[in-house]
């Protein structure tokens, strides 16, 4: 029975209950964007949030509903492909993230199950795939025996010991820069060829070279 004041009529909820009119029936796209838009800008309060992290905890999706959403997937653009997210968008994931530790941090393939998991299955993907920044194997060309630690240092206080790219400091980084050549040549230890830089920039310089050597020339 319903309850006195209930929003749903007796005869609404029996036309409903157990009706499978609509089963299999997809909504038209002009449906389906009406429906998104009248919930664009909502949001769950933090105790329903709180509710349905809850009711999802400890469940797993099958293998073969992994496999149906795998199919309907496959061929299909992703609809973020080629979209930058906007400055404020990027502002809000940066302040959504603020103060969170990742769980993974300091956690090793030793010491944590999980890591070791997710890296055999990395290894298993990727096992016979040329990485699309591959450069011959030049990363493992030998420096110059003028390219030392002592030389590194002058560069870092050159720069005043922060990355010439994000402008963070070794101690923003907690580690030391890196000293990248900026023509790519190993050999080319000249100081105007080396530019301090933090791990997270120099991995950038790796690809669209040439755009990367005009730009550290042009500082």
């Amino acid at each position: 029975m319903f309850q006195e004041g209930h929003k749903h009529s007796p005869k609404w909820y029996g036309r409903m209950v157990g009706n499978k009119i609509n089963l299999g029936k997809k909504h038209t796209s002009e449906t389906i964007r009406k429906r998104v838009n009248s919930r664009k800008g909502y949001r769950h309060s933090e105790e329903t949030l709180r509710k349905i992290g809850l009711g999802n905890k400890g469940k797993r999706v099958s293998k073969e509903s992994r496999q149906k959403m795998s199919k309907a997937k496959k061929g299909k653009p992703s609809p973020n492909k080629g979209k930058k997210a906007s400055l404020e968008t990027r502002k809000k994931q940066s302040k959504a993230k603020k103060g969170k530790i990742p769980w993974n941090i300091g956690l090793t393939k030793k010491t944590d199950e999980r890591v070791r998991k997710y890296g055999e299955k990395g290894s298993i993907t990727n096992k016979g795939r040329i990485p699309w920044n591959y450069q011959g194997g030049i990363s493992f060309e030998p420096y110059g025996i003028e390219f030392n630690e002592d030389l590194k240092e002058v560069i870092r206080n050159r720069d005043r010991r922060k990355c010439q790219l994000c402008e963070k400091t070794e101690l923003e980084n907690e580690e030391k820069l890196s000293v990248h050549h900026i023509d790519y040549d190993k050999k080319n230890n000249d100081p105007d060829n080396l530019i301090s830089l933090c791990r997270s920039c120099h991995s950038k310089t790796q690809i669209n070279r040439e755009n990367w050597k005009q730009y550290f020339k042009s500082l």
